[in-house]
């Protein structure tokens, strides 16, 4: 892949004073977070002018208030009902004036020149329709961020705690493409996180916005897709990095300690209708058995009598096989008070 544009000219606010880069936030009771988010975004531009749309889908925390309070530069829409991360998006997207538009998790913290790195690896070259940046956790350890799409296998190879995707990185069927590349190598992924991802207003006309069908998870796989379908190709530019807290809107939730923050329930459904809206249900079927089969083998690998059973890994293969079984079986835990 080229490197990034070298154009004397690539960071000249434009002549009719639209923004360089629209930055999109979907809030859902992450006030705290969301006002981190916030504050990292000029240091994070650069020399880039950005505008900033918040869309804040009912939040119960005074969310919408904190933004109009502390952030009168910031659009905020209010949204009448949750329309879920997609619709949300959506309804940003059609405001949206700039040319790049940057689609943000509330519970990011931008570094410096991170929004500007990836407008410059868009500007590179033609080609990439998407791009996103190297992503931390809290702790400042690496973050999965970029990926191949989903096959029939992957659930098996990926998803099954068996380390499977680690034995073999450059199988298809193992999603990760750190596992092969590393995290400090720039690659061409299939799909990326949508914690963070930068796309071109261009991209947006041709392929579309989110599908909103799905209300959370798994939209940014298929939206990837879509636009990998339009002749656009993704890339991960781990120059640009940011911190992602993963899980905020759903950490009050029970189980989700065992699905990296996620609502279990929601997480199956939205890879259900994935694999059929991509494999077929012959695909469904054969890609949720594989998946069952793999956590039902990382449950006997883990039984107490084994040498070097992980109790954690067996509890959370047991999660796994329960919520693919039954997965409105999950209830969210009350909200302490």
């Amino acid at each position: 892949m080229s490197g990034p544009d070298a154009s004397p000219d690539r960071t000249a606010h434009r002549p009719d004073g639209r923004p360089d880069v629209s930055v999109v936030i979907v809030s859902f009771n992450t006030r705290d977070l969301l006002r981190d988010a916030l504050r990292s975004l000029p240091a994070a531009a650069g020399p880039r002018r950005l505008e900033t749309i918040v869309v804040d889908n009912r939040s119960s925390d005074g969310s919408a208030d904190m933004v109009e309070r502390e952030f009168p530069e910031v659009r905020l829409v209010r949204a009448t009902e949750n329309l879920g991360f997609a619709g949300a998006n959506n309804l940003a997207f059609a405001l949206a004036r700039a040319p790049f538009v940057y689609c943000l998790n509330p519970d990011t913290v931008s570094h410096a020149g991170s929004i500007d790195t990836l407008a410059s690896v868009l500007e590179s070259d033609p080609r990439i329709g998407y791009a996103g940046p190297k992503l931390l956790n809290a702790d400042g350890s690496h973050q999965l961020s970029a990926y191949r799409f989903h096959r029939l296998l992957s659930g098996f190879v990926s998803w099954s705690m068996l380390g499977l995707d680690g034995r073999f990185p450059y199988s298809p069927q193992a999603l990760s493409l750190h596992h092969a590349y590393g995290c400090d190598a720039r690659i061409q992924a299939e799909w990326l996180l949508g914690a963070a991802i930068m796309t071109r207003a261009e991209t947006i006309r041709g392929a579309g916005g989110f599908d909103e069908s799905y209300f959370l998870y798994a939209e940014e796989v298929e939206w990837c897709m879509r636009m990998h379908a339009h002749g656009w190709f993704g890339c991960y530019a781990p120059e640009a990095v940011v911190t992602h807290i993963r899980g905020a809107s759903t950490s009050h939730l029970d189980h989700t300690h065992a699905f990296n923050g996620h609502n279990p329930r929601l997480l199956v459904e939205s890879h259900r209708r994935l694999a059929r809206q991509t494999m077929g249900g012959a695909g469904l079927v054969v890609s949720q058995a594989a998946h069952f089969a793999g956590v039902s083998l990382a449950w006997l690998r883990n039984l107490p009598v084994l040498p070097g059973a992980d109790a954690a890994k067996r509890r959370k293969a047991a999660l796994w096989m329960r919520y693919l079984l039954f997965p409105s079986s999950f209830r969210a835990r009350p909200r302490a008070t």
